[in-house]
């Protein structure tokens, strides 16, 4: 082989070695500058969770409201306060469905933080969300996916998946 084919080559196998490195660069500029647009949104859902008017919705939903209204009605026709908790917390998890749904936010991070609430939140408000459906509208389709997610992968698995490490309490070592 002569000296100018293995320089063209040689030259060849750079180039092509080059774009490979700068495709894989520019991907991964790409995704963090697509992770850091999405950090707020993230944030957000997360301060809304803490949120005691959240907190409270969930309560009155998980202990009260089957016990207190039929879903024969739907939840639309829910008196106000009930609405609104059913509304806070079927809307959040909508949204978040959403999200989900369109690849926005990885599903693995919402079903590892609220998977377990998402489907107990769920088999509380379906009766209500069908009814609503055969009434009015296709309401919450998005949560309904969401909690199908949670529940065919359920959190421990997304736990698994992550390899989340343990760290049980250590005796402190001023107590040896």
């Amino acid at each position: 082989m002569s000296l100018s084919v293995a320089s063209t080559v040689l030259a060849l196998a750079i180039s092509v070695l080059s774009l490979v490195v700068s495709s894989f660069v520019s991907a991964r500029q790409l995704q963090l500058a697509n992770n850091s647009n999405l950090l707020p949104v993230v944030v957000e859902l997360f301060r809304e969770t803490r949120q005691p008017d959240f907190s409270r919705a969930i309560e009155y939903i998980k202990s009260d409201l089957a016990r207190e209204h039929s879903p024969e009605f739907g939840y639309r026709r829910l008196p106000d306060e009930p609405l609104r908790h059913v509304r806070r917390v079927s809307l959040f998890y909508d949204d978040v469905g959403k999200l989900v749904a369109h690849g926005v936010v990885d599903e693995r991070l919402i079903i590892g933080s609220y998977g377990p609430n998402i489907i107990n939140m769920w088999n509380v408000l379906a009766p209500y969300i069908y009814r609503e459906r055969e009434l009015t509208t296709k309401a919450m389709i998005y949560f309904e996916d969401l909690a199908h997610r949670a529940r065919v992968r359920p959190q421990i698995r997304v736990h698994a998946e992550l390899r989340l490490h343990r760290s049980p309490p250590q005796p402190p070592p001023w107590s040896e």
